[in-house]
């Protein structure tokens, strides 16, 4: 017998191998083959060589051994930087472990990739952690770690069997002495090479042959056998299914069609020769059939792809990567290559039936995962959709909306419509109305209708109502109600309570009650919210939520908000977050505001801007930057809001502006906002005009914007007033601020009524003020006490607005430096900025002279 070694780099004993060796074959006359240990074989000098540099220190524990990898299992695509997939409890491990102990030898069979090695490395680690398991590479090193003293507690790890069973073999003597002294052996072995060993391939054997063969079946008669089936058991699939690890689910899914171990081990290498296949003079015809393939399951064909639509469509992938310079192989060779199995059943192209064939579900879930692939062309989109059955034609539909290509979507659901699919007569109208083409959007629900859609009712509903068309809308939404569509029911109610018919909205919900519980309960909540009844629509809300509504958490939220509940909203906007609401992003960043959790809110609302919503969640954002004092990072998000055409924040850049000192620009914000209607925009110019002595552009501001009834705009109208010299025109626009609930006019009256010598009224709107919580009320209790000398009444007020932010560094330092403490009214003259104000210099002065004498004095 002759035959060329395999070629490869020598391993020493114990080290780890990173793939499998799977030998040298020897073809006899016969057909029948004996593998013999290949590039790991040694001659006897290289055995006594190597022999020696096993030692007991360099044998690692079981517990020690992370990465299946090392012991021969396959690598899976990487994940996470992980190439070990999770591993899934197999029905085999319960047997397994029963004969698995000291002393005993087992050896799991099976096809290539069904998880032979992974289980076994994961049943002897589990069980005998504590040992020390050994890896030999073949027969000779397996006799010397048999022998090596000191070595008591171990496992010998004999992965693929089939290379220990030639020489150099493993000795049998070897064997009897390594189970006699209670060594756990477990190796595994292919299926067919495990079959090579039957005593009815022995007729035709020569002498040698015949000998090798004898001596290998000696070995594995001595091993209790277990077979592993490729295809997974029902319970085994339902464990992969729940697993964690995105690898597993997704092998799961393809269950029926290959072993979850086979798809895990043979997908990750069969897209790598994918890949390669491209380079010139390798397989580019083949890469280029398979690309097709692949396509056409990107685009959502699952039905078997013919041989001749292949060779058609193959054309343009070869074409666009260089064509004939990539010295492509002949059509026949290339669909050689592509159906050629990997491992057991698995191979690039699947055959299916005669000429049919799909594309190995791996290769489209890679490429989507790695979100690089190019576009299909759009020779696949309508091959997909003219040549297809109508059920592939409905998802290529699906497919082609989400891939924006909706002149491809428009064609496949016009060939189902026109052969009176319903479905196809449905998506068309729901494109026509996403266009806001609502005239054809009718048609095409109407003609679904005809055609025996009960789902087109609810939609061409809503299409009627934003055609202004409220008496049809509502005749379709209780057709759809007829018919138990819940989208229905929930529109009715919505139109109803739009329309304030507040009974017909009762005796509707309570119709539902038992048909729909949670619809019921629902909108019987949004009822209760609309009447004003928050805590009765809590109730409906939260059992609406119980009874399985989804959306109930949203208006849960919206009613705990209106009962100023805001950890209580900020908890229903979450479920509502997780429900998949769209709106509650922004509702539950504001519920967090509102309860002071600002950190959380401002996640909360970046989450809600990244997920799309540039209009409110955008805008709250800015806004709660800008209430943090972090104006320049609120400047550039007011500007995208702005820019997006939300109305107010061009208003609130002009404020941003001015804290960062850009005034110019702001008053051209203002003045261009006051122009489109904005009114708190033309209050600000009022107050700016004010501030800035120019009082009658104040008024002629303010007066425009006082039709909208906000109590803020009267105080700003009375400190006009105050500024035009009418002290009394004052007082009547802050008492009817302060009707509105308005705290800055009470404190407004009462500094009026402070420097009109009325102290027990000023003390008195002061109080109420700060009792209803405004922190510059606390200012005024406290400077009004400073004036009449009640320093300790001063301090506790002055004390409490310094908490709430308020400017009063100055005023406390003062009484610091009036109790002696100098250095306390340092650090607090330190905080101030604005150490040219009137009221600062001197009392810097007078802390320096304090402070100098101090120092005289020492």
């Amino acid at each position: 017998m002759e035959a060329d070694s395999a070629k490869g780099a020598t391993s020493t004993p114990g080290q780890n191998t990173d793939v499998h060796d799977h030998g040298t074959a020897f073809q006899q006359g016969h057909g029948i083959q004996i593998y013999y240990a290949s590039h790991s074989a040694k001659s006897p000098q290289g055995l006594a060589n190597s022999a020696h540099l096993l030692t007991l220190d360099s044998v690692p524990y079981l517990e020690d051994c992370e990465s299946p990898v090392s012991f021969g299992v396959h690598p899976a695509a990487s994940w996470n930087g992980d190439q070990n997939p999770q591993y899934v409890r197999r029905d085999i491990e319960e047997d397994l472990s029963s004969i698995l102990r000291p002393g005993s030898f087992v050896l799991l069979v099976g096809d290539p990739t069904c998880g032979k090695s992974r289980t076994a490395f994961e049943i002897v680690k589990s069980k005998f952690p504590g040992f020390r398991v050994f890896r030999p590479e073949d027969g000779a090193e397996f006799s010397e770690c048999v022998s090596l003293s000191g070595a008591e507690d171990k496992v010998i790890w004999l992965d693929d069997l089939d290379r220990f069973l030639a020489p150099p073999f493993i000795p049998t003597t070897s064997l009897d002495e390594a189970l006699r002294t209670d060594a756990v052996l477990i190796g595994t072995m292919r299926a067919d090479r495990l079959d090579l060993l039957s005593p009815r391939h022995e007729r035709g054997l020569n002498h040698e042959t015949r000998t090798l063969v004898r001596a290998a079946r000696a070995i594995t008669a001595r091993a209790h056998v277990l077979y592993l089936d490729r295809a997974w058991s029902t319970e085994e699939v339902k464990r992969a299914k729940w697993s964690t690890d995105p690898r597993v689910a997704e092998a799961a899914r393809h269950s029926k069609e290959y072993g979850i171990a086979e798809y895990l081990a043979a997908g990750p290498q069969l897209y790598l020769e994918w890949k390669n296949a491209w380079a010139p003079g390798l397989h580019p015809r083949g890469a280029a059939i398979v690309a097709a393939a692949v396509d056409l399951k990107r685009v959502g064909i699952k039905s078997p792809v013919s041989r001749e639509l292949l060779e058609r469509l193959h054309v343009i992938y070869l074409q666009r990567r260089g064509g004939i310079r990539l010295r492509p192989e002949p059509i026949l060779d290339a669909f050689h290559w592509a159906l050629e199995p990997l491992h057991a059943t698995s191979s690039l192209l699947m055959p299916v039936e005669d000429d049919m064939f799909k594309a190995y579900e791996y290769l489209a879930e890679a490429l989507a995962r790695e979100g690089r692939a190019s576009a299909p062309p759009d020779e696949v989109w309508e091959s997909a959709i003219d040549e297809f059955s109508p059920d592939d034609v409905h998802t290529v539909g699906h497919r082609a909306e989400k891939a924006d290509k909706i002149d491809f979507a428009i064609h496949a659901y016009e060939r189902l419509a026109n052969t009176g699919n319903s479905g196809g007569s449905f998506h068309l109208g729901y494109i026509a109305a996403m266009q806001d083409r609502l005239e054809e959007a009718e048609l095409w629900y109407r003609k679904a209708i005809s055609q025996g859609s009960s789902i087109s009712k609810n939609n061409l509903g809503l299409v009627l109502q934003r055609s202004d068309r409220e008496e049809e809308a509502e005749f379709w939404f209780r057709e759809a109600t007829a018919d138990g569509d819940t989208y229905g029911m929930r529109n009715l109610g919505q139109l109803l309570l739009d329309q304030e018919r507040w009974d017909e909205v009762e005796q509707f919900s309570l119709s539902l009650i038992e048909q729909k519980p949670s619809v019921a309960k629902l909108i019987m909540g949004q009822l209760f919210i609309a009447r004003g009844e928050h805590e009765e629509a809590q109730n409906w809300l939260k059992q609406a939520a119980v009874d399985g509504s989804k959306d109930a958490w949203f208006f849960l939220g919206i009613a705990q908000e209106k009962l100023e509940d805001w950890q209580a909203a900020s908890a229903s906007y979450e479920r509502a977050v997780k429900a998949g609401n769209e709106q509650a992003p922004n509702n539950l960043a504001t519920a967090l505001r509102k309860a002071g959790r600002l950190e959380e809110a401002e996640i909360a609302y970046r989450n809600a801007v990244e997920q799309g919503d540039e209009e409110y969640a955008l805008f709250n954002l800015a806004s709660l930057l800008a209430e943090m004092r972090r104006y320049g990072e609120a400047e550039p998000l007011y500007r995208r809001s702005m820019e997006s055409g939300f109305k107010y924040a061009k208003n609130n850049l002009a404020l941003t502006l001015e804290k960062l000192g850009k005034s110019e620009e702001a008053e051209v914000l203002f003045r261009s906002a006051a122009e489109e209607g904005d009114v708190r925009a033309m209050a600000n110019l009022a107050t700016r005009a004010r501030k800035a002595g120019r009082p009658r552009e104040a008024l002629l501001w303010i007066n425009r914007a006082l039709p909208s009834g906000r109590p803020g705009y009267y105080t700003e109208m009375g400190l006009i007033q105050e500024a035009l010299g009418g002290p009394n025109r004052a007082m009547f626009w802050y008492r009817r601020a302060i009707e509105g609930g308005s705290t800055a006019a009470a404190v407004a009256l009462g500094y009026l009524y402070e420097r009109s010598g009325k102290s027990k009224a000023a003390r008195r709107l002061y109080s109420k003020a700060a009792g209803d919580g405004d922190t510059h009320a606390l200012y005024h209790l406290g400077q009004f006490y400073l004036n009449r000398n009640e320093f300790d009444k001063a301090e506790k007020y002055l004390n409490d607005a310094y908490e709430a932010g308020e400017a009063v560094s100055h005023m406390i330092a003062f009484l610091a430096m009036r109790s002696g403490d100098l250095v306390k009214a340092r650090a607090l003259l330190d905080e101030v900025t604005e150490s040219d104000s009137p009221q600062v210099v001197p009392l810097r002065r007078l802390l320096g002279l304090l402070e100098e004498r101090k120092q005289h004095a020492l």
